[in-house]
């Protein structure tokens, strides 16, 4: 008794389905991949940093690059946050 070739077929169906599977999960991952955000202190931000809100609000006010604002060190002070340079 010969083996069926109808095996085989699906053997390699198979196959073509999972790596298929693997590119598209690839590449799903790297949609939206975005550059690391580089952070320096605030240059208006007044005095201690005790609220994220206002600093971020500082923060893109000072910069229309920053993307963000956070507190943080100690003593707290306010540190934007930007897109780093390719």
């Amino acid at each position: 008794m010969e083996p069926s070739g109808r095996n085989t077929n699906l053997s390699a169906t198979t196959t073509a389905v999972i790596l298929l599977l693997v590119v598209v999960a690839a590449e799903m991952g790297s949609v939206g991949a975005t550059r690391a955000a580089c952070s320096y202190q605030s240059r208006t931000y007044p005095g201690w940093c005790i609220n994220d809100h206002s600093c971020e609000s500082i923060c893109k006010a000072e910069n229309q690059d920053n993307i963000g604002g956070a507190c943080d060190g100690d003593p707290s002070l306010c540190y934007c946050q930007t897109p780093c340079p390719p």
